[in-house]
């Protein structure tokens, strides 16, 4: 591989480029996104004993309890794992595969 000198371009160019407004739009935009699935998974925890006892019925309550916090875990541990694939993949140098994939 050959050393090459790269120019600023994509997102790091646009970033440079940006009035203090505009990041303080991008900021706050972040916040709430993070404030709204922190929410989520507050609420989640607060109700696991209910969902336990409602959406995997056992003779036995702690199991019950356990895959409720189960559920929980592996969304929680999912969240980062997700991020790291996915900001791989969008980060990559070529635009038109990203641009296809669509969540259903």
């Amino acid at each position: 591989m050959s050393a090459t000198t790269h120019t600023l371009s994509g997102p790091a160019a646009d970033a440079a480029q940006m009035t203090p407004a505009q990041q303080r739009k991008i900021v706050f935009a972040a916040v709430i996104g993070n404030l709204l699935e922190f929410f989520d998974f507050t609420v989640y925890s607060y109700f696991a004993l209910t969902i336990g006892r409602q959406f995997f019925p056992s003779d036995d309550p702690v199991t019950s309890s356990l895959l409720a916090f189960a559920v929980f875990a592996v969304g929680f541990v999912m969240r980062p794992l997700g991020g790291f694939v996915l900001g791989r993949y969008a980060d990559a140098p070529a635009a038109s595969p990203r641009s296809r994939l669509r969540f259903c």
